[in-house]
Formats: C-alpha cells, sequence, structure tokens
C-alpha cells in the first residue's frame, strides 16, 4: 500500500510543478556610464613566468643529467654536467655495438634525447623571458584624468530554449 502511494506521488509531484511554472518575460537594463577609459602600456622587467618556467623545466632536467654523469662510469656521460648540450655530446659519443654483443643502448639513447630536448625548452623559455618582456596594462579612467563622457550600456536576458525539452537564459548587451 505504501508502495502504491509513493508511486501514485511521484507523477502528482511532476505535474504539480510543471502546472506551477510560469511564463517569463524578457527585462532589459538600462545603465548610464559616465568615465573614458584609457590604457597605458608598460614594460617591466623580464616575463616572470618564462623566466620561472624555464628555470624549473632546465632544473628539473638537469639534476638527472648531473647524477648519471657522476654515477657512470661511461667516459661519454661525463659530458652530462654539460647544460643544454651534453645530452647531445653524450649521444654523439655512443659508438655502435660491437659485433656479436647486445649492448641494449637504444632506451639509454631515447632518455639522453628526452633530456637534452627539455633541456633546450628549459634554455630557450630563459632567453624568451628577456626577449619578450613583462608588460602590464595600466587602465586610467575619465574620472581620474577630469574628463567626463556619456556612454549607455544596455543588457537583455530572456529565457531560451537550450535543448528538446531544456530552458535557460540568454544574455544580451550592448557595451
Amino acid at each position: 500500500m505504501k508502495t502504491s502511494l509513493a508511486i501514485l506521488s511521484i507523477p502528482l509531484g511532476v505535474l504539480a510543478l510543471s502546472l506551477s511554472i510560469r511564463t517569463a518575460r524578457a527585462e532589459e537594463v538600462a545603465v548610464q556610464r559616465t568615465e573614458v577609459v584609457k590604457d597605458q602600456t608598460s614594460t617591466t622587467g623580464p616575463n616572470r613566468y618564462l623566466l620561472h618556467s624555464g628555470i624549473w623545466i632546465l632544473g628539473l632536467s638537469y639534476v638527472p643529467a648531473v647524477i648519471v654523469a657522476a654515477e657512470s662510469s661511461r667516459v661519454g656521460d661525463k659530458s652530462l654536467y654539460i647544460p643544454v648540450a651534453g645530452p647531445w655530446m653524450d649521444l654523439a659519443s655512443r659508438n655502435g655495438c660491437p659485433a656479436n654483443v647486445s649492448c641494449n643502448d637504444t632506451s639509454n639513447k631515447v632518455l639522453i634525447v628526452i633530456d637534452g630536448i627539455f633541456q633546450g625548452m628549459g634554455a630557450l623559455n630563459i632567453v624568451g623571458a628577456f626577449i619578450f618582456p613583462e608588460t602590464r596594462t595600466l587602465t586610467v579612467s575619465s574620472a581620474e584624468r577630469g574628463e567626463t563622457r556619456v556612454s549607455s550600456l544596455s543588457l537583455r536576458v530572456s529565457p531560451a530554449q537550450v535543448g528538446a525539452h531544456t530552458y535557460g537564459l540568454a544574455a544580451v548587451g550592448t557595451f
């Protein structure tokens, strides 16, 4: 009995909710603004984001290379102490395997190439931070400069059909 009441109450609740929904009207809001904005751009120094990301990328890829250079007994691996160029010098100094010997050096070569790519990307980010300096834009309003100009803003919000049976809001404005 309780189950049939619960099952019956769900459709009745949905029906009551659908009958209580009212038609929405579009509202228009007009705002008067009395200021003019002027942007002033200034250069402040190296781009901090490029500089920080370059230091992190170069540092995180250089530390494993230094560890390999310190622990390895290969003479060519000692060039990994040199940042950016070291992985490429190490890769060039690796000779092929002798005949009838399996040296399984392919994975080491792949890791050296990946390390060289990341070290190069980090170095390019650091150099790019100085080539593309950081700029800041200062916005000055007309009230601060003693000028006035009237411009109108309008915003219109109205109901809109989003899907086959779904509704939402649409906003259109001029600025």
